[in-house]
């Protein structure tokens, strides 16, 4: 963990930025998306690691077989907004809103709440945390950021991934338009790796 992921956690000790154990956690932010979705779960089914899901509501509502594929393959869901709005600085009944309206989606369809909330960008603030806390959500961060998003090339992502991966890590990856077309080559790759290296994936703790 970098320092400023220590004083971070100093911080705000609420927040789940890695895992006291032995075993990594693998989390997907932005979906549920028609192409990208569909290739990952194709790749955790065929080499049986269990993720977390972090989905928008919005996208939710378009794509709820895509929801129940992901809760019945055995993954773990979390919230991650309805509309992926930068949510410092707002009012407690928007940020209530944002969130609580995806978690009755979400339970519509699989027939749970989700216990865990990611806030878009990892942006929060007091606010946020206090109505986190009001509706029993736990904030989830990240403490390795694959970069997918906005990198290309397996080599380049790998270099954020692999090197900085620990026992305990929370690893950030996206299922969304800007890794549609890439995923299938580069998440193969990087998470074979892992599993060679040694490390064992779990969902995140309840």
């Amino acid at each position: 963990m970098n320092l400023n992921n220590q004083i971070l956690k100093k911080l705000f000790p609420s927040i789940l930025l890695n895992i006291a154990d032995e075993s990594i956690h693998l989390t997907f932010d932005d979906g549920p998306h028609p192409v990208a979705t569909p290739l990952i779960l194709r790749e955790l089914k065929e080499l049986d690691i269990r993720a977390t899901f972090f989905l928008l509501g919005q996208n939710v509502q378009k794509y709820p077989d895509l929801v129940h594929q992901i809760y019945t393959d055995g993954h773990q869901i979390g919230n991650h907004s309805f509309t992926h709005t930068n949510l410092i600085f707002k009012k407690k009944g928007f940020l209530r809103d944002e969130i609580l309206k995806t978690e009755e989606i979400l339970e519509t369809i699989v027939g749970t709440y989700s216990h865990f909330f990611r806030p878009p960008y990892g942006y929060f603030d007091w606010t946020t945390l206090k109505v986190l806390c009001e509706e029993e959500l736990t904030c989830v961060l990240w403490d390795v950021d694959s970069k997918d998003y906005r990198l290309n090339s397996v080599s380049d992502i790998s270099h954020h991934v692999i090197p900085n991966t620990t026992n305990g890590s929370i690893l950030l990856f996206h299922d969304n338009d800007l890794t549609s077309q890439k995923v299938e080559t580069y998440l193969p790759i990087l998470l074979n790796t892992l599993l060679k290296i040694g490390f064992i994936f779990k969902t995140l703790p309840i």
